[in-house]
């Protein structure tokens, strides 16, 4: 192999890795809370802005909210399948296909089946990792037109809360209805926030018992 091969080789691994360092460093949620948002917040509420179409059913979609618990807690809940599975409607199967050496990138597959009522959705996506800070993801193959966007997990001062802050951009395959698109924005993700509140500040309890009174849990 002479050095002309070798170089442009070097060089179209070192794009390679920038583009994937992009994808999980580059990313934000973008999304600035208003002073009512941000007040709205901090009362425990969950802040939902959604810009859709006309039929509600495709769009982007922000949200943010309070959880009490340190974002290692939240983000190990949401980047491993077992916990998904606890909180997350509707989803009847995850499973990670793959993952890099070092764990900052994974092909997740999900199932979705919301019932008699609809087909099951089947999808793989990226997602790309930066430890307690943030996963941005990806549809790479699977039903949806655009399923794409981020999380974002930002400790309060004391580094026992977090300030979680979504984005996401998608567009449902073509024999989901629209009704039921608009109930995916409306009651589902909702329910699904409330579910991944709930489940990190339980759990976060338990481990603070635990820490407390170890010996009386261990009985």
């Amino acid at each position: 192999m002479n050095m002309e091969s070798l170089f442009r080789r070097f060089m179209s691994a070192l794009l390679a890795s920038l583009l994937a360092s992009g994808l999980a460093q580059g990313r934000s949620a973008d999304f600035e809370l208003t002073p009512r948002e941000t007040a709205s917040v901090d009362r425990g509420e969950t802040v939902i802005r959604a810009d859709l179409d006309a039929h509600e059913r495709r769009g982007t979609v922000r949200a943010a909210m309070w959880i009490n618990a340190p974002p290692s807690v939240v983000f190990h809940a949401m980047t491993h399948c077992s916990e998904a599975l606890e909180f997350m409607p509707h989803l009847r199967s995850c499973q990670v296909r793959s993952r890099s050496v070092d764990d900052s990138t994974r092909l997740v597959e999900h199932e979705v089946d919301f019932g008699w009522y609809a087909p099951s959705l089947n999808y793989v996506f990226r997602a790309d990792l930066v430890a307690d800070r943030r996963i941005a993801f990806r549809q790479v193959s699977g039903d949806f037109k655009v399923n794409e966007g981020i999380w974002e997990f930002e400790p309060d001062a004391s580094g026992e809360r977090t300030l979680l802050r979504y984005r996401v951009q998608i567009d449902p395959p073509g024999h989901v209805p629209n009704w039921l698109a608009r109930a995916t924005f409306r009651r589902e993700l909702p329910r699904m926030l409330a579910g991944l509140k709930q489940h990190c500040e339980a759990g976060q309890i338990r481990s603070s018992h635990a820490n407390i009174f170890p010996d009386r849990l261990s009985q």
